[in-house]
C-alpha cells in the first residue's frame, strides 16, 4: 500500500502528469499510426502542464486549502504550542536559521508569535532527522532557544517520521490542555484531519501562505506561467492526494 501511494502520487502530480501525456503522444506520432490521438495527447500534456504552471489555477488550487481556516487570533490563550516538522539539515558552517527550510521558518515565526502572547506555553517540536546527524525537532528546538525560549518549555519529538505519528504524538500531549496548532496553510486541513482522528481539536495556526490576494490591482506580468506557480501547483496536489490516500486507508 505505501509503494502504490508513492506511485499514485507521483504520477497524479503535475509535472509528471503533464509529461508522461507528452511523452505517450510522441510515442504515438512516432511509432503508430495513430496520428491524430497523438496529437491530441500530446497536445493535451502541454495544456496541463502550462495551465499548472499558470496563477489563476495555481492560486485556486492552493487558495481552495489556505483559506479553509483564519490566522490565529493572539487573544486566544494556549497551553502549548504545537509545530509539525518540515525540512532542515545540520550543516556546522550555517547559523541555525540557515539549516532550515524557509517552510521550516515560517512556521517558527508564527509559533513564536503565539508564544509572545503566551509566554508560559508549551512548545512542541517534531520531526526526525531522516538519517542526519540532528532530528528536524533538535533543529527547531535550537532556534526557539536562540530566540528565548526556555528550554524547560520544548518538548521534543525526535522520531516521528509523518504527519499522521505527529498528531498520535502530540494528541496524548494535548490531554486537558488547549494549542495552537502551527503547519503550513495547504497542509492543515490534512493536519486538522488526522488530529479529529484521535479526538482532540488544537487551534488552526496556518503559517506559509502561497497566495495571498492584493487589494490593488496585479501587475500583468503574474499572468505569465512561471516556475513558481507549478511549484504551488505541486505543493496542492501533494495535498489532495495525501487527503485522499487517508480517507482511502479509513475505507479500508
Amino acid at each position: 500500500m505505501f509503494l502504490l501511494k508513492k506511485w499514485l502520487g507521483g504520477l497524479v502530480k503535475p509535472v509528471p502528469f503533464s509529461l508522461t501525456l507528452i511523452t505517450l503522444g510522441l510515442l504515438l506520432l512516432l511509432f503508430t499510426r495513430k496520428q491524430k490521438l497523438g496529437k491530441f495527447v500530446a497536445a493535451s500534456g502541454l495544456v496541463c502542464i502550462t495551465l499548472f504552471a499558470s496563477e489563476p489555477v495555481s492560486g485556486y488550487l492552493v487558495a481552495n486549502l489556505e483559506r479553509q481556516y483564519p490566522a490565529f487570533n493572539t487573544e486566544q490563550p494556549v497551553d502549548m504550542i504545537l509545530v509539525l516538522g518540515s525540512y532542515g539539515l545540520a550543516d556546522p558552517d550555517l547559523a541555525i536559521t540557515g539549516q532550515l527550510s524557509a517552510t521550516a521558518l515560517s512556521r517558527f515565526s508564527e509559533a513564536f508569535r503565539i508564544w509572545r502572547a503566551n509566554p508560559n506555553a508549551t512548545w512542541v517540536v517534531s520531526g526526525s532527522g531522516f538519517g542526519d546527524s540532528q532530528s528536524h525537532a533538535q533543529l527547531m528546538g535550537t532556534l526557539a532557544i536562540t530566540y528565548g525560549v526556555p528550554e524547560q518549555k520544548i518538548i521534543r519529538l525526535d522520531n516521528t517520521l509523518d504527519t499522521p505519528q505527529e498528531a498520535a504524538e502530540m494528541a496524548k500531549l494535548m490531554a486537558g490542555k488547549t494549542a495552537a496548532l502551527v503547519t503550513s496553510a495547504t497542509h492543515m486541513p490534512r493536519a486538522k484531519a488526522l488530529f479529529d482522528v484521535h479526538q482532540v481539536s488544537p487551534i488552526a495556526a496556518p503559517a506559509s501562505y502561497h497566495q495571498r490576494n492584493s487589494t490593488q490591482p496585479e501587475p500583468l506580468n503574474r499572468q505569465i506561467p512561471s516556475a513558481y506557480y507549478l511549484y504551488r501547483s505541486e505543493v496542492a496536489m501533494h495535498e489532495y492526494i495525501g487527503m485522499w490516500w487517508a480517507k482511502l486507508r479509513q475505507m479500508t
